[in-house]
């Protein structure tokens, strides 16, 4: 395979992910204050509450000290809260607020919107296509 080929597939996957964070963070008007690495968080808090943080961390493939700076800005937007941990007075559990399950609300919004426009013209089969392709490019870049 033509390494100059898959270099720029590579580029245009690369500039397809800014754009839709930017894309995200700007029509996100009601959150200005929530920052585009964020999401992943309050999707991952939506999926099971009251995680941990050290479990938030390899749910995100982000190392501790990283969310921690990430949960400490959420916290202070109001977008979650950490309480101790009542069976290990150590750990913090982290809990979405009323704030951040209106902006999970807001997100799925945003989501949806740039989702139609970025396939916008494609056929069912292509946009299919399109999810099998990325889906198999992740695991293969997982596997390694």
């Amino acid at each position: 395979m033509n390494p100059a080929r898959n270099e720029r597939l590579m580029g245009q996957l690369s500039e397809l992910v800014k754009l839709q964070r930017y894309k995200i963070h700007e029509r996100l008007v009601n959150h200005p204050e929530l920052y585009p690495g964020q999401p992943p968080l309050l999707f991952q808090l939506e999926r099971e509450d009251g995680q941990t943080q050290k479990h938030l961390a390899e749910q995100l493939r982000r190392t501790p000290a990283t969310v921690t700076v990430m949960l400490k800005r959420m916290e202070t937007s109001g977008y979650v809260r950490r309480e101790p941990d009542p069976k290990d007075q150590r750990s913090l559990r982290v809990y979405l607020t009323d704030l951040g399950r209106t902006a999970l609300h807001d997100l799925r919004e945003v989501f949806q919107e740039l989702e139609e426009q970025a396939q916008k013209g494609f056929t069912p089969e292509e946009s299919q296509m399109m999810s099998t392709l990325a889906q198999r490019m992740v695991q293969n870049l997982r596997d390694i």
